[in-house]
């Protein structure tokens, strides 16, 4: 890459490249934006995003367009979003979340809306959860969770529900669950899980059925994974991954294997890999990355490989880029991102470029963006966001545009929003959330509409959701 970054975002786009958003590069956060291109295996930056950011995220909606939502910014944490357009790579800001929040989840729903959740605003850790709605361009809050969480999971079930897993409450780290039914706008409780845990994955397999691995309890790293099944409610624990690890990333290959790269471990970083398969329920090592890396992103190619960016090693932030190969099991670095990023977002828009958003660089949070081109292997950058912020979320609407809420600039939470069209390459606000958050969650439902729930206020964590 670019730049060394960590706590930033990494989105496939349509057309093949990676978008890699944000983060931190060790002296601050970042609001640049860089394109990989898998074809030539070059980086190319982007225009930058409005706001410096990392711990957001990036959602790639309909439309194409990257949608960047909250992290951690300069000067406190962003209720800010804003949409990154690949066709025109221009940022152009969208309404604001309710909550400023970093560290927390988005999630697309069937209908094309962002479910944004929990997090962490600065002060404390949120309960609300809020939905984008893309065509309106405005956030709703929905009914509180049960529990406020930062550093949980939201995932969307095939019978259209969502399900958060997990994170640290005001107190402590949890092994709650509990699902969100869009239709009544209700949250219930499910099973608890096996382990508490947050900083962990979820990834939900071809059977339905949905798998979380590694995360901390708040005493160290877990090796531990375990399945949750929709249809009775009940978690059965898998066998044990070979490095426990936190901050890690899980990402689910054409051949319905899970890859695990890197987190952080009980001694430091690590450029482990790990493959687990469902069928055997067998884990197996892998080749190892060039790089010890976590808080970093993972996306999917259209090739099948994965392309993984920036992140932290203990030491910095990080600006480097691999690809891994399944059918060759090996991992070959491509071009540096612009920027160094953590805690940052990435987002696959239409056009198969990965939309790169915020994050946490060297010094501060930052408001770049930028987009991989996988074709090429090019980064280039793209407007600013209007906001700097990591630990946000991103969600890419219906309209192909991307929905950046919350996260954190540095300073605290944000409740701020925008939206990046892809065609145009800009960004723009969108109404504020009700509450700043940070370490939240969006996901999109199958209205269109973006719920938010929990993260982190900057006074602990939330148990809030709204819906955009």
């Amino acid at each position: 890459m670019n730049a060394a970054r960590a706590g930033h975002s990494a989105s496939i786009l349509s057309n093949g490249k990676v978008l890699v958003t944000g983060g931190n590069n060790g002296s601050g956060l970042l609001d640049t934006a860089e394109l990989y291109d898998p074809s030539t295996g070059t980086w190319i930056m982007t225009a930058n995003m409005s706001y410096a950011r990392a711990g957001h995220t990036a959602s790639i909606l309909s439309n194409g367009k990257v949608l960047v939502t909250g992290g951690s910014g300069n000067i406190a944490s962003l209720d800010t979003a804003e949409l990154y357009d690949p066709s025109t790579d221009i940022w152009a800001m969208t309404t604001n979340m309710s909550y400023a929040r970093f560290s927390h989840t988005a999630s697309i729903l069937s209908n094309g809306k962002v479910l944004v959740t929990g997090g962490y605003n600065g002060i404390a850790r949120l309960d609300t959860a809020e939905l984008y709605d893309p065509s309106t361009d405005t956030w709703t809050m929905t009914a509180n969770m049960s529990y406020a969480r930062q550093g949980h999971t939201a995932s969307i079930l095939s019978n259209g529900k969502v399900l958060v897993t997990g994170g640290h409450s005001a107190i402590a780290s949890v092994d709650t669950a509990e699902l969100y039914d869009p239709s009544t706008d209700i949250w219930a409780m499910t099973t608890n899980m096996s382990y508490a845990r947050f900083s962990h994955t979820a990834s939900i397999l071809s059977n339905g059925k949905v798998l979380v691995t590694g995360g901390n309890n708040g005493s160290g790293p877990l090796d531990t994974a375990e399945l949750y099944d929709p249809s009775t409610g009940t978690w059965t624990m898998t066998a044990n991954m070979s490095y426990a690890r936190a901050g890690h990333t899980a990402s689910i290959l054409s051949n319905g294997k899970v890859l695990v790269t890197g987190g952080s471990g009980n001694i430091a970083s690590l450029d482990t890999a790990e493959l687990y398969d469902p069928s055997t329920d067998i884990w197996a090592m892998t080749t190892n990355m060039s790089y010890a890396r976590f808080s970093h992103t993972a996306s999917i190619l259209s090739n099948g490989k994965v392309l993984v960016t920036g992140g932290y090693n203990g030491i910095a932030r990080l600006d480097t880029a691999e690809l891994y190969d399944p059918s060759t099991d090996t991992w070959t670095m491509t071009a540096n991102m612009s920027y160094a990023r953590q805690g940052h977002t990435a987002s696959i828009l239409s056009n198969g470029k990965v939309l790169v958003t915020g994050g946490h660089s060297a010094i501060a949070s930052v408001d770049t963006a930028e987009l991989y081109d996988p074709s090429t292997d090019i980064w280039a950058m793209t407007t600013n966001m209007s906001y700097a912020r990591f630990s946000h979320t991103a969600s890419i609407l219906s309209n192909g545009k991307v929905l950046v809420t919350g996260g954190n600039n540095g300073s605290g939470p944000l409740d701020t929003a925008e939206l990046y069209d892809p065609s145009t390459g800009t960004w723009t606000m969108t109404a504020n959330m009700s509450y700043a958050r940070a370490v939240h969650s969006a996901s999109i439902l199958s209205n269109g509409k973006v719920l938010v729930t929990g993260g982190n206020n900057g006074s602990g964590p939330l148990d809030t959701a709204e819906l955009y």
